[in-house]
């Protein structure tokens, strides 16, 4: 994955933002926090989405050198169940992979 979590975290602000035409904010801390903010409130959907997905658990036990397979189960996980939100699903999956699958599924915060 070549962006940082925090660049990620400016790709999904910048998303969000958009859809929010009164909002347009400058500041990149804020950027972050408004992501962080979403993110947060994804994690029950996402741990329904993709906990106990066989594909996700096969890509947990051999992940390769940059996670793009399991950032790929992970995509397959949120389509399969027509996952819907503001920012691509490809986006999500990365963050996802970033933060952890595990974490998210042991309800971490």
């Amino acid at each position: 994955m070549g962006l940082s979590e925090r660049d990620l975290d400016l790709v999904i602000a910048e998303h969000l933002v958009a859809h929010d035409l009164g909002s347009q904010e400058d500041d990149d801390e804020e950027r972050v926090f408004i992501a962080g903010r979403w993110f947060a409130s994804l994690r029950r959907r996402l741990r329904s989405a993709i906990c106990g997905q066989e594909a996700v658990e096969r890509a947990l036990e051999n992940p390769g050198d940059n996670n793009q397979l399991l950032a790929a189960a992970i995509v397959d996980a949120l389509l399969n169940v027509n996952f819907k939100v503001d920012v691509p699903v490809t986006v999500l999956a990365v963050k996802v992979a970033y933060v952890g699958v595990r974490k998210i599924c042991s309800g971490d915060e």
